[in-house]
């Protein structure tokens, strides 16, 4: 494995897959592992997408520390202390996330990659889980478009681009659909001028200008 490939999401979620196999006293990294780890972090893009998928991410994730919990333990003197190997089915999946940046034209291999690679190269218990919440591979490219849109993945960081839109803006039609917009009081004709710039269909492109403050936004 070339951790330079790796996004700096991937690389810690594949760490925390090893941290998680030493807690639950496996000898090797397995699928569930890092399905778990994928599915755990804080904040991060695989949670979101299962989310816009229509599943309880936070049920997944515990779902997937259950069936991790349930695995058989290795312990006693067979046991090489702080030794973890990568079980061969996990290798395949890494293999596969490969694959899969690379038909996305992607130069990294990112969380979204790895998720995907268990979606096409998960276990038993993997796919079992998967299909429990009704993930599947064209519901998550889906889910994934309409967060990453077109954007490739040029940096070892990309996940924090991702929506900037939404994270960092606010949807002023939807607070408007809501009532949840303060009204505009006396500006009748300004917001009459507005609605008809807007509504013209011959001259496209408009721009409000005018000093802060004035009512652009409203």
């Amino acid at each position: 494995m070339d951790a330079q490939r790796f996004t700096q999401k991937s690389l810690e979620a594949i760490s925390l897959a090893q941290r998680i196999a030493s807690d639950n006293q496996s000898v090797q990294i397995e699928q569930l592992h890092l399905l778990y780890a994928l599915a755990s972090q804080p904040e991060g893009l695989i949670g979101q997408l299962i989310t816009k998928m229509g599943a309880d991410a936070a049920a997944f994730e515990a779902a997937c520390r259950q069936e991790v919990e349930r695995m058989p333990r290795m312990s006693g003197p067979g046991r090489e202390a702080g030794k973890i190997y990568v079980a061969p089915d996990v290798d395949a999946v890494l293999s596969e996330a490969e694959k899969q940046a690379e038909h996305m034209r992607d130069e990294y291999i990112s969380v979204e990659h790895l998720f995907m690679a268990l979606l096409e190269k998960g276990n038993r218990a993997v796919q079992q889980l998967l299909n429990r919440f009704g993930i599947r591979k064209k519901e998550f490219l889906t889910a994934l478009q309409a967060v990453r849109g077109n954007a490739r993945v040029t940096s070892d960081s990309p996940e924090s681009t991702y929506d900037v839109l939404k994270k960092y803006g606010s949807d002023l039609v939807e607070l408007a659909q809501k009532g949840k917009l303060d009204p505009v009081i006396g500006r009748d004709a300004e917001v009459r001028n507005v609605i008809r710039i807007l509504s013209r269909k011959t001259k496209n492109n408009p721009v409000l200008i005018g000093e802060p403050g004035v009512g652009k936004t409203a």
